[in-house]
C-alpha cells in the first residue's frame, strides 16, 4: 500500500479511535499494509483498529 491509500483509509476511519498493528516490536518480518482492518474495544472501552500485513518477508528478503 502507498501513504496516499493509506491516509485515504485512515479518513474513513474514527480519528479517535486507536490504531495497533500485528506485529512484534523485533522486526522479524515485515509486509504490506492490507486494506481490510479489525474493529476492537480496548478494556477501556475506547475503540480500536488493528491494521494487518497481506504478506510477510523476511527483512533479508525484501530490503536492499
Amino acid at each position: 500500500m502507498i501513504v496516499k491509500d493509506l491516509i485515504k483509509l485512515l479518513k474513513t476511519l474514527d480519528q479517535e479511535a486507536v490504531i495497533d498493528m500485528s506485529s512484534d516490536e523485533e522486526g522479524n518480518s515485515f509486509g504490506d499494509i492490507s486494506d481490510s482492518l479489525a474493529e476492537w474495544r480496548l478494556k477501556d472501552g475506547r475503540k480500536v483498529y488493528s491494521l494487518y500485513p497481506t504478506n510477510s518477508d523476511l527483512p533479508e528478503l525484501r530490503y536492499q
